[in-house]
């Protein structure tokens, strides 16, 4: 005999945790990382990048739980963003994964920024020839210094 069906009480079923290493979509990947940077909504968001992704030259791709923005530069430059909601320790092999993947599609050379030290770790982390600089950039309207990132693959 089967049990009762559960009852309906207007509430939302609860929300099951992911196991330790589960891997997420990339959109609620990109979703957890815009909102903890405050990216305001998220349907806008949205609309902007899949208006960047109508662009042959821009690409996402995804390792574990972080992806990555790729905006080719011709002929074989790539600007990186990355959006992530993985500890340091698991972005420091995405990053390496990443590296690999566009050096194996004959890109030169790998591109990016942050306004956050955290990243300089995560740099050093890789074991990568990565130089680091400090320049500003216009970051939601305001000029912010930032850390440089350049990797010849």
């Amino acid at each position: 005999m089967l049990p009762p069906a559960p009852k309906k009480t207007g509430f939302p079923a609860p929300q099951q945790k992911m196991a330790p290493g589960a891997t997420m979509s990339s959109a609620e990947v990109i979703s957890q990382a815009a909102t903890r940077e405050g990216a305001g909504d998220m349907n806008a968001f949205f609309k902007k990048l899949a208006t960047v992704l109508q662009d042959p030259n821009n690409k996402l791709v995804q390792f574990g739980n972080t992806v990555f923005l790729l905006k080719r530069i011709p002929p074989s430059t790539v600007e990186v963003h990355t959006f992530s909601s993985e500890p340091p320790e698991r972005m420091v092999e995405a990053f390496k994964a990443a590296a690999k993947m566009l050096k194996s599609q004959g890109m030169s050379k790998a591109v990016t920024y942050a306004d956050s030290p955290a990243y300089l770790k995560v740099a050093k982390a890789t074991g990568l020839p990565v130089k680091v600089g400090q320049s500003a950039k216009v970051i939601k309207g305001q000029g912010k210094p930032v850390y440089t990132f350049t990797l010849d693959l």
